[in-house]
């Protein structure tokens, strides 16, 4: 069977967009009759081989050191041993996932030795930011460096959105194309639930750049007015416990990190999505959700955010400000039927553009996998 070799810094249990990515062009791929090998970072002593789903995961060893937020795998005895299982596959492509994690480069060079084209899928759209201007600069300079470094050995590189495609010419690179993050339209989900009131949701890693100070802030005006509105925070992350001190709402309910068939079973139960980050991301997989249980979103103008959502049409688009936020929130309360409108539009647009189906497809078309 004809494997494809997917690295990256992280797979499950760490959840983040990159891993939803993969996750599920894995599981399309083996849908379609292949063999996806996932090479990643051993961060949390797992096993580190591990056959699920028709799939191989391989979990290199990696320093305790930055390991929940940069792995740095250790070219160790098992680390050879892994890497040299990879020679007993029929690997025909390899695909790595941003230019800066160092798996990435651990499998272009082991494509480039092993003479196996090799596809890089550019997951942002600005450099990575740690909030402090003097670490942010020798942060992106080590960026600048590693890109340098990766970029003779890719054969294509493509965008999880055309933002992200398009921020690869700060490095003079020119991607070849767009692979887009996307979403298993048929999958089975919770039907919707008939409830009381106006519910909101988000779901993300509980940071500044994700916008909650925003969507906490928008919510107690609102809540001011409207006595019969609800918001769901789910979510990780170091401002968790914050929140929960200075917003001891009971109309707000802070779930912590949850599954995603419990995310899916939340959108079910909720009627709009905020997702308004103030950073560039990639695409949103949480917004391709929202969509595909027809949960009405408002976002903002950040990333691939805008290649979803129409304002107006399907959707929200603020500006990244409370206010913004809070009056997006009450145009959705006060007129329930365009609400739903632009829910189900948004669901339309997941079908015909997001989803996996056609996704994988041009995956394999474009790396002349057959």
């Amino acid at each position: 069977m004809k494997s494809i070799a997917i690295f990256s810094g992280y797979y499950f249990p760490h959840v983040g967009g990159i891993e939803t990515y993969i996750d599920r062009l894995a599981h399309r791929l083996v849908q379609m009759g292949y063999h996806p090998i996932l090479i990643n970072c051993n961060y949390m002593n797992l096993p580190d081989v591990e056959e699920k789903e028709g799939m191989t995961i391989l979990r290199l060893p990696v320093y305790s050191i930055f390991k929940n937020r940069y792995p740095i795998p250790k070219k160790n005895k098992r680390f050879k041993q892994l890497m040299k299982k990879l020679d007993t596959y029929e690997i025909v492509s390899v695909i790595v996932n941003t230019r800066f994690h160092l798996t990435s480069h651990i499998g272009a060079k082991y494509a480039k030795k092993s003479g196996i084209p090799v596809y890089l899928i550019e997951h942002g759209s600005k450099y990575v930011t740690l909030d402090h201007k003097f670490i942010d600069f020798f942060a992106n300079r080590y960026e600048d460096f590693l890109t340098w470094r990766i970029k003779p050995k890719i054969k294509g590189f493509y965008g999880v959105s055309q933002a992200c495609s398009d921020w690869l010419q700060q490095f003079h690179i020119q991607a070849v194309g767009t692979w887009y993050n996307s979403i298993n339209i048929d999958q089975e989900v919770p039907t919707k639930k008939e409830h009381d009131g106006v519910r909101y949701f988000f779901a993300g890693r509980l940071i500044r750049q994700k916008g909650v100070d925003n969507i906490l802030q928008a919510f107690m005006k609102l809540r001011k007015e409207k006595e019969d509105i609800y918001l769901t925070i789910a979510g990780d992350g170091p401002l968790l416990e914050k929140y929960k001190q200075e917003y001891p709402d009971d109309h707000i309910q802070f779930v912590g990190r949850i599954s995603n068939e419990k995310v899916l079973e939340t959108f079910a139960e909720s009627d709009v999505f905020l997702y308004p980050p103030l950073w560039p991301e990639g695409l949103p997989s949480s917004i391709l959700e929202a969509g595909m249980m027809e949960c009405m979103t408002i976002g903002t103008d950040q990333g691939g955010i805008k290649e979803i959502i129409e304002d107006g049409q399907n959707g929200l688009i603020v500006e990244g400000t409370s206010e913004a936020l809070y009056q997006a929130m009450k145009e959705m309360y006060d007129d329930p039927a365009y609400r739903e409108t632009l829910a189900r539009n948004l669901r339309k647009t997941i079908e015909t553009k997001f989803s996996w189906q056609n996704t994988a497809k041009k995956i394999l078309k474009d790396m002349g996998v057959k």
